[in-house]
């Protein structure tokens, strides 16, 4: 895995703060506003549906009060490029990616060429699209930073140089279909090797890198969404990027992995695999990314920090932040939720104990509970009458709760009133029908779809904070 040997610090202080007047390429939409930069690279016969989706962003960033440049193929030479982004609030980018690890350097980084955009050398070209023949140029992380050296490759030193880009403050850059920046890579035939995890982490690691550095955030899909992505970020300027990203067309609560991004302090970045049908044979890969601080807001102020370290890819994190909240859990332990672990009975007695303020208990009534360190909550559940234990006189604290006990617990703290409607096909015969129907008509649950309850399953950590959520709020 590649080691970054640079300082974000020394980074920041070799930009500086020079402001340089650009006339606009188009005209702004507002007089006003935010400003919003788009940038289409040549990418040969796409260039024209690139430019069709870049027009896209720009309807709708104009629509949401942003004065907008456009600086699109064959205009999108460097130059023309770094005026158009001077100043921009949001930079969005639609071309060729570059990005490491690939097949052709591996874990190698050239930081002169990755980890930026690939441009036009000349506006005499067209939409050409050939790093060989001289018309496309990567101008990578160094361009970016304004850092080229002699030891750089010859088409960066003569096309990308010129100093560092300078957007706003805060700025947002967003990746439209380029490759490398959400994670996937190139993959023309099928018996290419499917895109894993680490080689996903490793690219948005990398490409995400320059944009953190320079003080942005970075998100990068290939959903064709860029417009509604930026219409977001312009229109819910208090909303964390944390919950523009989950809005996102292309969000999989289910396959996210975040992590603390290794080169930029109190950064994570987000990755997901997905299937977009058409693209890598309907096979899945790394579609959509993000990096930065997902408790930030485009307005650079910040939203609820996550009380638990692992719970951002949890389709229930609201629900898990708001029993957190309440007092009702502290985790499991090292600052994490555990959300996916299975609840036990000596957890579920801990979860309603709290959530009620039940009162102690002067009894000690099972004997296999002695030494968990949920002893008391449970009988101040048996004290409350809203456990009468497993059987045989037992607790069972360590058995996992399934669905059907699940809501006997409920139904019983919160004494909520008989059910005259059957909802699920799934429960009869079990004991806890009546309970489960109860649950259904308070609207604490519908299931587990399709008419199912799913009585037999076990209840997990983050649909247990559902659960309590909507019986409590």
């Amino acid at each position: 895995m590649l080691v970054r040997g640079r300082a974000l610090s020394l980074v920041l202080a070799f930009i500086g703060a020079t402001f340089i007047t650009v006339a606009p390429l188009a005209s702004p939409a507002l007089a006003a506003g935010p400003k919003v930069a788009i940038i289409v690279g040549p990418v040969g016969s796409l260039t024209d549906s690139y430019r069709t989706s870049a027009d896209r962003v720009a309807t709708k960033a104009a629509a949401a009060g942003a004065t907008v440049v456009k600086v699109y193929s064959p205009n999108a030479t460097w130059a023309n490029v770094r005026a158009a982004v001077n100043g921009a609030n949001v930079i969005v980018y639609y071309g060729h990616g570059n990005g490491t690890p690939n097949p052709y350097s591996g874990w190698t980084e050239l930081t002169d060429r990755v980890n930026g955009w690939g441009l036009n050398t000349s506006t005499a070209n067209g939409d050409a699209d050939s790093w060989s023949a001289g018309s496309l140029v990567y101008c990578g992380e160094k361009a970016l930073f304004g850092t080229l050296g002699s030891s750089d490759g010859a088409a960066q030193r003569t096309h990308c140089s010129g100093g560092p880009i300078t957007p706003a403050p805060g700025f947002t850059m967003v990746y439209a279909q380029a490759h490398y920046a959400p994670g996937f890579g190139e993959r023309y035939v099928q018996a290419t090797p499917v895109t894993t995890l680490a080689e996903a982490q490793g690219r948005v690691r990398n490409y995400s890198y320059p944009i953190l550095a320079l003080g942005g955030t970075f998100l990068a899909t290939a959903y064709s969404d860029a417009q509604d992505i930026v219409e977001r970020v312009l229109t819910q300027s208090t909303t964390t990027f944390g919950d523009i990203f989950r809005q996102g067309r292309g969000y999989s609560a289910s396959t996210l992995t975040a992590a603390a991004h290794p080169d930029v302090a109190g950064a994570e970045y987000w990755v997901q695999q997905t299937t977009i049908s058409g693209f890598h044979f309907g096979e899945p890969d790394y579609w959509y990314a993000f990096a930065g601080n997902p408790n930030a807001t485009p307005a650079g102020g910040s939203g609820p920090r996550l009380p638990f370290s692992d719970i951002a890819s949890s389709p229930f994190i609201g629900d898990i932040a708001w029993i957190a909240e309440q007092g009702i859990t502290n985790g499991c332990g090292n600052g994490q939720y555990c959300p996916s672990a299975t609840v036990t009975r000596d957890q579920m007695a801990s979860f309603i104990a709290r959530a009620l303020s039940l009162p102690a208990a002067t009894t000690d009534y099972f004997p296999d509970d002695a030494g968990t360190i949920f002893e008391a909550d449970i009988n101040r559940l048996a004290a409350a009458g809203i456990t009468n234990g497993c059987g045989d006189g037992l607790y069972c604290p360590t058995r996992p709760v399934t669905r059907d006990q699940m809501a006997s617990f409920i139904a019983r703290a919160l004494s909520l009133p008989a059910a005259t409607a059957n909802y699920f096909s799934d429960d009869a015969g079990s004991i806890h029908e009546a309970d489960i129907n109860r649950l259904a008509t308070a609207g604490i649950s519908n299931g587990c779809a399709g008419g199912l309850y799913c009585p037999l399953d076990a209840v997990t950590r983050e649909q247990m904070a559902a659960f309590l959520h909507r019986a409590l709020d």
